[in-house]
């Protein structure tokens, strides 16, 4: 939906975030992203005009495997990533598996497991092609994605969006950013 054109470019910039996925892709079969904070921190980061991009505190590596739900592929996943990039936190997660875990009807795919996140600018991966390009996605538009706001998704409590904009703490590490509940 929409262009993420320019978010790729600034994907394939940063070193570190390209070297990231070309190691996720080492190890995946099936559709796989690298989502959540690891893409939309760089989109805060280039929007508020940082020159130091943020911190990562882990990395989401989310894929979609229907036919193994147990999270023992996700810890050997973590475990193969933990040995090639040891300075990271990777978190593995079967989205076929995180539909069982919310208690909703199974997901086809990553996008649309993506589409039931909190907030709609952390519902958004990046993934390596066969051909080697960067493919950043999300079930929400461009524009609402690729923005200096936190919105909540209309499939999340209010709850749950305050929470984690609290907990995160978001608000103190992009100062200009709109917190839309």
């Amino acid at each position: 939906m929409g262009s993420f054109v320019l978010v790729e470019k600034w994907i394939y910039e940063d070193k570190l975030r390209f070297e990231c996925l070309l190691a996720a892709k080492e190890y995946m079969e099936h559709e796989w992203y690298l989502a959540a904070g690891f893409v939309r921190n760089l989109i805060w980061d280039k929007l508020q005009n940082y020159k130091e991009m943020t911190p990562l505190n882990d990395i989401d590596l989310i894929y979609f495997n229907p036919s193994c739900v147990s999270n023992e592929q996700d810890r050997e996943i973590e475990g193969a990533l933990d040995s090639s990039m040891p300075t990271f936190n990777w978190s593995v997660k079967n989205q076929a598996r995180m539909a069982l875990k919310h208690g909703h009807e199974p997901y086809t795919n990553c996008i649309e497991a993506m589409s039931y996140w909190p907030e709609i600018q952390t519902a958004v991966g990046a993934t390596v092609l066969k051909e080697g390009e960067i493919d950043v996605r999300s079930p929400f538009p461009a524009n609402e994605v690729i923005r200096l706001a936190a919105s909540r998704n209309s499939k999340c409590t209010s709850n749950v969006f305050d929470s984690r904009v609290t907990e995160k703490r978001w608000s103190k590490l992009w100062p200009e950013l709109e917190i839309e509940t």
